[in-house]
Formats: structure tokens, sequence, C-alpha cells
């Protein structure tokens, strides 16, 4: 049974769609149905988002028309070139939207297939395709409005508030992988859930915050804290990562003295109940624990102090905003730290795969005109328009073809139940309030559907194609062989869609993930060359962007799987920041820095699910060896010794503790 809020939704949406399908009658436009069938596209539960997709659906809309009137009024006498030229729109566009994974995405797709919506009809009169163009932006605009003018007003539910509650939970996960971190229980399963949940989150965190801004909450001003907030917690990832291993690595050495123990517990209790104000007492504590001695114990227990106030500094840091956000607390006076630790946004761009959709796109939107061209199908128009929508809606996935097929599921059902209202419930309605009354059931049906997440994607294609295969006017105009005509156009343009898909597009869940985790070798073995691109937190973000669209791909695999390959990620990341940073110590001039660059540069070029080699394991030896004697700063010094310290617990966690040279001196 539906819930309050989700008949409420539904009841809003049919409204909307009411309202903008008696203004576009009134008005006379051309075909009034594309208002109703905007409206239902349009919907979303949350007024931020509703509003955002309505702006970009009719900048993508505007955007689309002007291609439409460029393009068909000079190819239409050479039909193979027009088809060319549309494909190649609707193929480029959605090539620049999946690039964009940001609400702004949806865009460039529209402008591709608004496109063909516009101008391939135009194709049997090309000279009212400015008039046409003119008139179907109208109509969607139309659509656009209503439904947010009656979701602003009536009963708005605000994007702010849920991404309150968004963030609020998601420190939790955060806590309780500290906590476990340095309680030593490196096998607990609060760990591998807080990590999948923290990468997960993000992807859909950073989301909402895209549409934040068009929201009628006071969080509508607060974009940029939340940002900052998604980004203090991502860095927060290969900091408890660190720590997870350290603390494990002394406890198996026996290396944890009384000091560094009652350290690990006051930020245990910190992280559980501490509050900003508590930080700065608890760092006088950590930095208080210098270590000086030559034994391998004592260079991981001044790696940790070291990640013990990283954490400290990102979880007071993460905690004021939060509070600003969530409490309404005052703004923190400054939302940066101040600390190279901490990452800056970044979105993985996949050139290769947005290549591969774009042309699966435009190959099957010439099938479809080339057919349509030979045989001069009356409704060849139409189907190409509906291949285009298809091979467009569903790129963003591994495998769009599963998703086609239930759109030809729900494209049927809707096709079925508007042929029930147009040859036997539509003759008998006089009036518009009568037509109102006959459509409320179903637009309430479909209003629920849209609210859930679940069959989102369901509601909006039976409400988008049943409200324009109903095709209302302002008078009757049923006619079984036109509605047969375009159900064949329908189904033909998705039958193609999923043909072409299944031959070119779909690659899997586990081609994904292997090249996610390939691609973030790349960067490593980058980041160890002699001029790397990006500097530490450039490279956070790029690898925790990669964990979050990682973790999803890997929930259908064995349990194993999923966290081996998230470790994998948290590992690489880990390495690239070590090597990183012994680059900007100039670890690359002497001769011992340098052959761990290269070693560990060679090891990532390859197949890194490999053990690294030995080889390796003795240059680190060699370089932390030879670190006491690489310059006369003894502040260098210690930091190459932790960042080798930290590459050899990565790569050679089993390996037996290095023998270190008395002169060697390690300081928190």
């Amino acid at each position: 049974m539906p819930t309050t809020d989700e008949l409420l939704f539904a009841l809003k949406t049919f409204a909307g769609a009411m309202l903008a399908l008696y203004l576009a009658l009134w008005l006379g436009l051309e075909n009034p149905y594309w208002s109703m069938a905007t409206a239902y596209i349009v919907a979303q539960p949350l007024t931020g988002a509703m509003r955002s997709k309505g702006l970009y659906r009719f900048l993508g809309t505007l955007t689309g028309g002007i291609a439409a009137v460029v393009m068909v009024p000079n190819l239409v006498d050479a039909p193979v070139l027009l088809s060319l030229a549309m494909a190649s729109w609707v193929g480029l566009c959605l090539y620049v939207s999946l690039l964009d994974r940001s609400a702004r995405a949806y865009t460039f797709m529209l402008a591709g297939y608004t496109a063909g919506i516009i101008g391939f009809p135009s194709v049997a009169d090309p000279g009212l395709i400015f008039q046409t163009a003119l008139t179907r932006v109208e109509e969607i605009s139309l659509g656009i409005a209503c439904t947010m003018a009656v979701g602003t007003i009536a009963f708005p539910r605000p994007l702010g508030p849920v991404l309150a509650r968004r963030l609020a939970g998601w420190v939790r996960p955060g806590v309780e992988w500290a906590s476990a971190a340095l309680a030593g229980e490196t096998g607990d399963a609060r760990i591998t859930a807080a990590r999948a949940r923290l990468a997960v989150e993000a992807q859909d965190v950073a989301m909402m915050t895209t549409q934040l801004g068009f929201d009628t909450s006071h969080l509508s001003g607060a974009v940029a804290h939340v940002a900052r907030f998604r980004i203090y917690v991502l860095s927060l990832m290969p900091v408890l990562s660190s720590i997870t291993d350290r603390v494990a690595q002394l406890r198996e050495l026996g290396g944890i003295t009384p000091k560094l123990q009652k350290a690990l517990d006051e930020t245990g209790r910190w992280v559980q109940l501490g509050g900003p104000e508590q930080a700065d007492a608890l760092l006088g504590q950590i930095h208080a624990l210098e270590e000086r001695g030559a034994d391998w114990a004592g260079l991981l227990r001044a790696s940790l102090a070291l990640r013990l106030e990283e954490l400290v500094s990102i979880m007071r840091h993460a905690r004021m905003i939060r509070r600003h956000v969530v409490e309404g607390d005052p703004a923190p006076a400054s939302a940066l730290l101040e600390a190279e630790f901490v990452a800056v946004a970044a979105q993985l761009r996949d050139h290769g795969l947005a290549l591969l959709s774009a042309l699966a796109a435009a190959l099957a939107v010439l099938l479809v005109c080339a057919f349509w061209f030979a045989t001069a199908w009356t409704a060849g128009a139409g189907a190409a328009v509906i291949v285009a929508v298809a091979c467009s809606f569903f790129a963003g996935q591994d495998d769009p073809a599963p998703a086609i097929a239930l759109m030809i599921r729900n494209a049927v059902i809707a096709t079925f139940g508007a042929g029930i209202y147009i040859f036997l419930i539509f003759p008998r309605v006089e009036t518009f309030t009568e037509l109102a009354i006959v459509l409320l059931p179903a637009g309430l049906v479909i209003g629920v559907l849209v609210s859930r997440p679940a069959t989102f994607g369901t509601g909006m294609v039976m409400g988008a194609f049943g409200a324009t295969n109903l095709a209302i006017s302002n008078g009757y105009s049923g006619n079984f062989a036109v509605y047969l005509n375009n159900t064949v156009a329908l189904i033909a343009g998705l039958a193609t869609a999923l043909l072409v898909t299944r031959l070119i597009r779909s690659v899997g869940a586990e081609w994904s993930a292997q090249r996610l985790l390939r691609a973030g070798w790349r960067d490593v073995a980058e980041a160890a060359s002699v001029n790397p691109r990006h500097d530490r937190a450039v490279l956070t973000g790029r690898m925790m962007d990669r964990l979050g669209l990682l973790m999803p791909r890997l929930a259908a695999a064995a349990g194993t799987a999923a966290e081996e390959a998230a470790e994998a990620v948290l590992r690489d990341l880990r390495v690239g920041l070590n090597v990183l940073g012994l680059r900007r110590l100039g670890g690359g001039e002497a001769p011992a820095m340098a052959a761990v660059l290269e070693g560990v540069a060679g090891h990532y070029r390859g197949d890194a699910t490999r053990p690294a080699p030995p080889e390796l394991l003795a240059a680190i030896d060699a370089a932390i060896c030879a670190a006491p004697r690489t310059g006369p700063d003894d502040r260098a010094t210690r930091q190459a010794l932790m960042l080798l310290s930290g590459l050899r617990s990565i790569l050679y966690e089993d390996a037996p503790p290095p023998v270190l040279p008395d002169a060697t001196l390690v300081a928190a």
C-alpha cells in the first residue's frame, strides 16, 4: 500500500500534469499531450531535484530544438547526410553527458534526442521546422513550469532536511571504522560495511549536492559546506586504512607502548563522543608521542602517531561543518582544513566507455533511419525518435540491455492502457473535468511508482509513453490504424536499441570493475614517474571517486571478492600517496630512492594483483638504511623514513621486519 507521502506526491504530479494539459489545450498548442508527458518526466519527490531537472530539461530541449532547426532544412534533400548528422548529434551529446556525472548531464543527453523528437517528424514538411521547434519547446516548457509550480507551492518536500539526515547517518560508518581500527579489530565486519557505505553514499551525496542550490530550504546556500564535508569524509578512508594496518602490525610485534595505548584509547573515546572543542588537547597528547629508536616498531609508532593526528584534524573539521549543516550551528570561521592530506573533489571520466555508448546510439539511429527512408514507412520518424531515447536513457549502466528490455515491457503496458482509454473510455468523455476524472486512477498509480526509487524508471516510462500515446487534443481523434502503426514504431525502435546494445555496448559489471582497478594502477604508476600530473589531494579524490564507482559493481560479487577489491583500491591509493611524498622530498635524486620509485612504477605498470617483486623489497630496505644520509634536513629524513615504511608495510605486509642501522632517527 502506498504511504501518505507517496499518495500526496502522486496527487501533486497528477495536478501538475492536468494543469499543463488544460493550459496547452486552452492555448491551442499543436500537441498538448507533450505538456502532460513532460510533467511526469520532470516529477521528482524532492523539490531541489525537481527544479534542477526542470531547468536542465528546458535547456536541453532548447538546445535540441536549435540543432534540429539547423540540420533539417539544410539536409532534408539528402536523407543519408541527414541521418548521419542526426545520428552524430545524438552520439556527441550522449558522449558529453556521460563525461559529466552530475545533474547537468541531463541537459546534454536531452539535447541529443530532442533534436530527433523535433527533427525527424519534420522531414516530411521541413518548411515548418522552426514553428514545430518553437511549439515543442512551448509545450515542454509549459509542462515543466506547471510541475515546478505545483511541486514548489503545494506541500513542498525540500531536499535540505533529507540531505541533512543523510549526512548525519553518513558519519556513523566512519565512527565505527575508526573505533574498530583503534581497537585493533582488523577482521571486524564493521570495517567492511563502513568502507562500502562511505564509498557508495559519497556518490549519492555528490549528486544531491548539485541539486541543493535549487532547493527551497535554508540549506540551499550551504552547497560549498556540504561539498567540503563530503571531501573530509572521503579523506578519512585512506587514513583509517593506514591506522588499521599500523595498529595490527604493532600488536603483532608487541610494539604498542603504554603511552601509545593511552593515546589510542583517548582517541577512540573522542571519536565516539568528543566534540571539536576537545580536539586540541587530544592533538597535543598525540603530538607528545615522540619516538626515537632504531627499531622497526619505533618507525611504525611514529607513522601511526602521524595518522592519528590526521584522523583527529579531519574529523574535527568535519564535525564543525556537520553541526552547521545539520544542527544549524554557526558556520565555522573557515571551512577549509589547511592540511595536505585532504582530498579535492574529482570525477573520473571514462572516455572509452562513453565513446562506445555514443557509437552504439549513433549506429542504432542510422539503422532505423535507413529502414525508414528505404521503405517510406509513415511511422519511421517515431521509431527513430524512440531508438535515440532508449539508447540514451540507460547508457550510464554497465549493461543497458536489461533496462531496455524492461522499458519494452513497460512501454507495451502503457500502450495497451492507452488503447483502452482511446477506444473504450474517451468516446464517452465530453468535458475536461470528465477527462481528468477518468485519468485520475492511472495518474495516481504512475505517480506512486515515480515516488519510489525502485520503480521510478517504470513510472516515468509509463507516464511518458502513456501520455504521448493518448495523443490528447481538443477533439476526439481515435484511429486504430494510426494507433497500431505508432505502437509498431515504438516496439521496433526499442527492439533495435536492445539489439544494438547487446551486440556492441553490453560489457558487464565485472569488466567495468577491472577497468576501474587498472585505471587506478595507471594513476599509481604515473605518481611514481619523474613528473607526476597529480598532487596528493587530487590523487586521493580520484581514487576515492573510483572506489565509489567500484562498490556498486561489486555488490553482486562474493563477499571476499568485494572486500579484496575495496582493500586493493585503498592500498593502491596509499602507495600512490607515499610515492608522491617521496617525489616531493626530491627522493628521485638519490639513487636508493630512485630505485624504489622505479620499482613501484614498474610493478603498477604490470599486473598489480600479483605480489610485489622481492627486488622492490630489497630496494625499499636499502633506501630506509640510506635515508639518514640523504641530506642534512632532519625533518626531511624523518618524513622519508615514514613514507618508505608505509610502502613496505603496504606492499610486503607479511615480510619480516628490516634490520635498521643505529643511526636511524625517527620522530612523530
